[in-house]
């Protein structure tokens, strides 16, 4: 081969390697920027939803039992049994505590003779005075003594059935002051027993909100004793008089309490529908997430950029089917629920295919 024909080969192999490189940088570029596309994250959205409710009326106070009776003996003596104990449930009709009875049958036993004998007297004198053999007045000595005596026989029997104590309600013991072998005078304290099937919170209002309470209004009590548990109730009373130092009106929220899990003396927190309306955003509470610091925020959906945006907010009580957000959200905002937790503020977003969802 000449020297002509060999630089034309290597020219020939030199521009091919170098447009086999230039193919392989462009290759290379235009998979980096495939690459550098950003992701996005299929997620449901929700929008904000606009409840008109009352106003709720922010109260507090403690719980207080439907019925409390103080018991005591109407007669005096030594006890010699007490068949219940503080905090024991006790039924309409049940013996809780007995003294000894001996000297009041005794007694009984004296009273009925003396009406054995004034109506055997009776029944024989008066035929006697049906025949004119008989003094009036002696009669009606007789009579009157047989009265007597009779009223004297009521007494000492009533008196050897109080020497039995029992509950005149169904209830708890709340408290006990006697023991076996202890002298009691007659009416001294000896149980004391409450009714709390039915319970009642009575909770302050503040003067300025009274005029928006009214009766059979529906309230919700949590009690920080039972884990911020919360029940539903009504307005049973609203006090006529304000207290002259905190210038709060008393109210009574009736609450049901069949199991006795609510007990008097718990510190309640109560919310009271008001007649006044309010506007309310709720949002599922899946929507709901909380960060490292048990901070809660959601994230919202921006039809405009399509991205995710976080968003501290301040949720309030369960309403309905989802929980109202004090703040953070505005009316035509939209939440995401599902796929939140894949999300970091500024994600690009699409929607799935669920019913009812729009794609961004």
């Amino acid at each position: 081969m000449d020297s002509t024909k060999f630089a034309q080969l290597i020219s020939t192999i030199v521009l091919s390697a170098a447009l086999l490189s230039l193919g392989g940088c462009k290759s290379d570029k235009a998979a980096k920027a495939v690459d550098s596309l950003p992701a996005t994250t299929a997620v449901l959205v929700q929008p904000v939803t606009r409840v008109t409710t009352s106003t709720l009326i922010a109260v507090s106070g403690a719980l207080e039992a439907d019925k409390t009776s103080p018991l005591g003996f109407l007669v005096p003596g030594r006890v010699n049994q007490v068949l219940v104990e503080e905090g024991g449930k006790v039924t309409k009709g049940m013996l809780l505590a007995t003294i000894e009875p001996q000297d009041y049958q005794n007694r009984l036993d004296m009273a009925e003779a003396a009406v054995l004998r004034a109506k055997d007297a009776y029944q024989r004198y008066e035929p006697l005075y049906k025949q004119g053999a008989f003094a009036q007045k002696n009669l009606i000595e007789l009579k009157a003594n047989l009265a007597e005596v009779t009223a004297a026989s009521n007494v000492a029997r009533k008196a050897l059935r109080d020497t039995r104590l029992y509950a005149p309600l169904s209830g708890i013991v709340s408290s006990k002051s006697i023991e076996i072998g202890q002298m009691v005078s007659a009416q001294s304290p000896a149980f004391t027993v409450v009714k709390t099937d039915l319970i009642y919170a009575r909770v302050a209002v503040p003067e300025t909100e009274i005029d928006q309470v009214t009766l059979g209004k529906s309230a919700q009590v949590s009690f920080a004793a039972l884990q911020g548990r919360s029940f539903t109730g009504r307005v049973s009373m609203i006090g006529a008089v304000a207290d002259e130092r905190t210038r709060t009106y008393p109210v009574k929220i009736e609450l049901a309490n069949p199991n006795l899990l609510l007990r008097p003396g718990m510190i309640v927190q109560a919310e009271i529908e008001s007649d006044r309306p309010l506007q309310l955003l709720t949002v599922p509470g899946v929507a709901i997430v909380r960060d490292a610091d048990n901070l809660p925020y959601v994230f919202v959906a921006d039809s405009a950029s399509k991205t995710a945006h976080r968003r501290r907010v301040v949720p309030g009580v369960a309403h309905g089917e989802g929980i109202a957000i004090r703040s953070g959200l505005n009316p035509e905002d939209a939440v995401i629920i599902s796929g939140q937790h894949k999300l970091n503020d500024g994600t690009p977003i699409t929607t799935g295919q669920a019913a009812g969802e729009a794609k961004l």
